[in-house]
This record gives structure tokens, sequence and C-alpha cells, in this order.
């Protein structure tokens, strides 16, 4: 006789992990099945970033009410999420100041703490920040980064002191559907029944999708980052994603992580080797934070590493029940999913056991927009995130 839970969740990085806490604790029995390790794929390599600024209400959203547990998170989970208050920077180009002045506006309406910044509000906010190429910015105080491995971690034991039941190295082989509706899954480790099967498998999903008939337009992003080693006459610098100079870059104690929105390697199956950063990009980055942080140019490499996410085709995730009664998806963060997981959660565990999410109006990362051809972009929208 196979094991009964109430809902199985395949994947523990920090999405699945979410997941499976918030359904715990609306006092469901859970199993999350980890084909590999907690947090080996992309939340392993992530880079922590916790900001609210998108050109996309919904990301917008979902960001905004997941900075209320980060920034409150042993009240509101437990444990420690390692969040750092650094104050966030969102630099254009000047050809996109009045997207950015229009979708300070959209956040504000929210009530997310931002304004629009001038390049002299910059130089006194961030004196080694060189401002010559750019006009406008959008800062966010309250904003910052955290720790990924911390944050799943946290999920997951406050989960499994509810109840649930984590298997690692234990990849789903089935899914098993009878009259429409999800009875459960097949794994290297046996067979599991339950009437609700949530996919959580980042680059894997769309393999697991295909296991209970669902196609997701998922294809991989594989991106490198290095840390570089500060001059200590730098300083410490805010959390910045820099549109003009196709970057982002953020403290890591004396060091500075560094990653490129451009040259991105695309396509690559999820079961790929990572392998070493590409030595281009190792130049260009370098040279990029060397354009805009003064006196970095005295620093000295110090590590790098590579990741990989799923990447849907308008770069935004699909948060949606599928295909048979009791399947769900949760994929397709397109490197965005840290930093929305805690209210991904939330609106996961209303949508399956309410019947709508309710924390945020998820009804635009249905799957079905594909579909129908109608991709998901921003009414003042800054373009892909990744190119």
């Amino acid at each position: 006789m196979n094991e009964t839970y109430d809902a199985i969740v395949i994947g523990a990085g920090v999405i699945g992990a979410s997941v499976a806490y918030h359904l715990s604790k609306r006092g469901l029995k859970v199993l999350i099945l980890e084909r590999r390790s907690v947090g080996a794929g992309a939340t392993g390599a992530s880079s922590g970033l916790v900001r609210m600024h998108y050109d996309v209400e919904v990301d917008s959203a979902l960001a905004w009410e997941s900075f209320q547990f980060f920034h409150s998170w042993r009240e509101r989970i437990g444990g420690e999420c390692g969040f750092h208050k650094t104050g966030f920077l969102q630099i254009v180009a000047p050809e996109k100041n009045e997207h950015l002045r229009a979708n300070v506006a959209m956040h504000k309406r929210l009530g997310i703490i931002t304004d629009v910044v001038t390049a002299e509000d910059v130089k006194k906010i961030a004196p080694m920040l060189k401002t010559d190429d750019f006009e406008l910015a959008a800062y966010e105080p309250e904003s910052g980064y955290a720790d990924p491995v911390l944050t799943t971690n946290s999920f997951l034991e406050q989960a499994k002191a509810r109840g649930a039941v984590l298997m690692q190295n234990c990849e789903v082989t089935g899914i098993r559907v009878g009259g429409g509706k999800v009875q459960g899954v097949e794994s290297g480790k046996g067979s599991f029944d339950a009437p609700i099967v949530v996919n959580c498998a980042g680059t894997f999903a769309g393999r697991v999708a295909r296991l209970a008939g669902v196609e997701i337009p998922l294809d991989t992003w594989t991106h490198d980052v290095a840390f570089v080693k500060r001059p200590p006459q730098v300083g410490r610098h805010p959390t910045v994603i820099d549109d003009a100079l196709a970057m982002y870059f953020r403290p890591e104690g004396e060091l500075t992580l560094v990653a490129l929105e451009d040259g991105n390697r695309m396509g690559e199956p999820p079961e790929a080797e990572l392998g070493q950063v590409d030595r281009e990009f190792v130049m260009r980055a370098i040279d990029r934070i060397c354009q805009r942080v003064e006196g970095m140019e005295a620093g000295a490499l110090h590590s790098t590493h590579v990741g990989r996410d799923g990447l849907t085709p308008d770069q935004r995730a699909v948060l949606d029940q599928a295909g048979p009664a009791g399947f769900y998806v949760a994929c397709g963060f397109s490197g965005t999913g840290f930093k929305l997981s805690p209210a991904v959660g939330v609106c996961m565990s209303e949508l399956i056991l309410d019947g709508r999410a309710k924390l945020v109006d998820i009804s635009s990362l249905t799957l079905k927009r594909f579909a129908r051809g109608e991709f998901l972009r921003g009414e003042h929208s800054y373009g892909d995130i990744w190119r």
C-alpha cells in the first residue's frame, strides 16, 4: 500500500520550500520530493536580491508582499533568512527615464517605499558610483539582499515541524492520473498517493509537467556570476540593477557580486554540467563594474560560479492549475523567483485550498497566456531582463 499525503511538492528549491511550508501551515500533510539535494538548482546559485522594482505590476506586488516576510523573518517564519538592508538603486539609460517615472508611480500605488532620484542624488547616496551616463534612478532605501540557502532551509524546517516529509535524491518518474484527477506520483523511491501535486521543479518543470500531460514552453538560461574583492577605499555600496550597463551588483562583506544581463547562454539542457564561467564574461564584468564604481580598478577577482534557471517566452513565471484536477505549476521564474518566494508560497496555497489567490492577484501568470499568444509585458516595459 502506497504512503498517502494531502499534497506532494516536486522540488526543494526556495519556491518548493515556500509552497510546502504554506501548505503545511494550512494543515496539510505534505511530501517534498527533490531529485538531488535542497537548493541544488537555481536557488543555490541565486544572487539573493530583495527589491521591488519591476515593470510588471504583479511582479512588484509579489515582491512587495515578500519583502514583508524578509524584513521580519523570525516573527513570520522562524529561523534566519540572512537579510541585509543595503538600499537598492535601479539605474536606467536616459531614453527610459519616463518608463522609470511611470513604474515608480505604480510601485507607490502598491505601497512600496521608493522614489525617483537624480544622478546628483545618487552621488549623495553612494559617492563611489560614477553618474555621468544617466539622469534618473529609482531608490528603495529599505531593500537589499538575503541568503537563499538560509531562506530555503528555514521554510523546510518550519514545514517539517508541521509534519512535512522531505525526500532528497528522489527523482519523480511518473504522475498517476485517473478520471481527470491527479492520484499520486512514481519516483525512484517508490509510489506515493496524493490528490494534489505541485510542480516546483525549476529547470526540470517542463519535463515534470509532461508526465501529467501538460506542456509548458520552458527554456533555460545559464548565467555567470563573479565576486570581486573590493578595495577598502570604495566602501560599502548599495545593491544596484544597472540597466544602462546591463549588469547588477551588490555587496557581500568585503566582496562585490557582479552579474550581467546580456550574453547569457540560452537553451542548455537542464541536466547539462554548469562547468566554469566563460573567460570573456569575467573580462566584461570587471570592465563594467569599473565603469560604474570609482576605484574598483584596484580590486581583484575573488571567485566565480554558474547558475541555471527556467525561462519562459516572456521571462515571467507560471503560477497556475494546469491539466488534470489537482495538478499545479509554480515555475519559469526566469531568475527572479527568490525575492518573490514568500508571497508565491502564500498565493499557491490559496489557489490550491481556496480556489484563487487572495494576497496577490496572480491570474495574469496563467499558463494559458502562451497558447493565446499573450505575452506578459509591462505597460512601461524596459524590455527583456535577460538577453
